[in-house]
């Protein structure tokens, strides 16, 4: 029977393709199994039109038989290839007589479906491909319940990778505060004790002033560790204040460009605040130690949903495949992953590194 589509002015004749006597009697052996199975199948023939589907298929992709009859597959059914792209599944079809992967079809109303599908050459007597028969396997709940147990899974990742940077940072807060008020404290003594013997003892001013000019040195330095061990209190502090007294310790190390016009730290969580500094500090100490850079430019912004930290040296670079998990860059990937952030990193030898980390604002974090 000869169907027409009428538009305006025109009528287009579309002829379904003539089913062969083979495909007829695959079809009349098999419709009535076909039609009685929880699979849903759809056959073929070899230049892919559709001959017949069984009433599991025309629920399943809401449709009905008798209108897609003589239709080209692709026209009626388009999937999201899952396993291999559709070109791969077509050549290895062709190449070993079948196909099985996994494929997801949307429908019209919207509801996905995650389906096993298998595709095979129908033959006749002489073993000669007449059509193709496709199998599907609905495993949509299958797939859903293994997302949610993929989610939970990240999300109690999420959890123990907080608290270990909880744990961490605790540790850091405590050793910070040892060497100000213990070591700091004998070292000032030491200092004081050491000031009034240059006063009295002229022989040995030479000894003792080196002495002093030491300490001074180690004060010095404990000073500085204790800042980078210890966080800053944001609700007595600020971010860019912290940030700057950072960069101005390094100066002499390393010049840094830092770049903080679009930032509004109104709207940035205290938490958030920590993250980003200690993800600045990581990403410092790293090129202070291993990128030999000029300069280094740091810029920092925000919205009211997103905070934006980019930090990019002309250092050495590295290859990002072998250097991934080193424990700084871990460090920065973990501290990203438990706001629900994302961190790029971007390398190659000799042409230095660019760290990009957004973390969003808006997203209750979990727990």
């Amino acid at each position: 029977m000869d169907v027409y589509y009428k538009k305006p002015n025109t009528t287009v004749q579309f002829r379904p393709p003539k089913v062969s006597a083979d495909n007829n009697r695959f079809l009349l052996q098999h419709d009535v199994l076909l039609n009685h199975i929880s699979d849903a199948v759809i056959f073929t023939d070899m230049d892919l039109h559709i001959l017949f589907i069984n009433k599991k298929a025309e629920e399943l992709y809401g449709i009905n038989a008798e209108e897609v009859k003589g239709r080209l597959f692709k026209d009626i059914i388009q999937y999201d290839y899952m396993t291999d792209s559709r070109e791969a599944a077509l050549q290895i079809l062709q190449q070993t007589g079948s196909w099985q992967g996994k494929v997801v079809f949307t429908r019209k109303d919207n509801q996905k479906f995650h389906l096993i599908a298998t595709v095979t050459f129908a033959r006749d007597e002489n073993k000669k491909p007449v059509g193709l028969v496709a199998t599907l396997k609905d495993i949509t709940a299958e797939e859903l319940t293994m997302e949610a147990m993929r989610q939970t899974k990240l999300a109690q990742q999420k959890v123990i990778s907080r608290l270990m940077i909880k744990t961490q940072e605790n540790e850091r807060n405590e050793l910070g505060r040892e060497l100000h008020d213990n070591i700091n404290q004998i070292l000032a003594a030491v200092k004081l004790q050491l000031e009034y013997s240059l006063e009295n003892y002229d022989k040995e001013k030479n000894t003792v002033e080196r002495c002093k000019n030491n300490i001074e040195e180690v004060i010095r330095e404990i000073r500085n560790l204790s800042h980078r061990l210890v966080l800053p209190r944001f609700a007595e502090t600020s971010l860019l204040s912290e940030i700057q007294k950072t960069v101005d310790n390094i100066l002499q190390q390393q010049p840094v460009c830092l770049d903080l016009h679009g930032m509004n730290e109104a709207l940035i969580p205290d938490h958030i605040k920590e993250t980003i500094y200690r993800i600045l500090q990581e990403q410092l100490a790293n090129i202070i130690r291993h990128a030999k850079a000029r300069k280094v430019m740091i810029k920092l912004s925000n919205t009211a949903s997103e905070v934006f930290l980019q930090i990019e040296d002309d250092g050495i670079g590295f290859n990002t495949s072998q250097c991934r998990n080193g424990v700084g860059i871990t460090n920065i990937l973990n501290r990203v992953e438990t706001c629900n952030g994302t961190a790029t990193i971007i390398s190659k030898p000799g042409e230095g590194c660019r760290l990009e980390v957004t973390v969003p604002l808006l997203l209750k974090a979990e727990g």
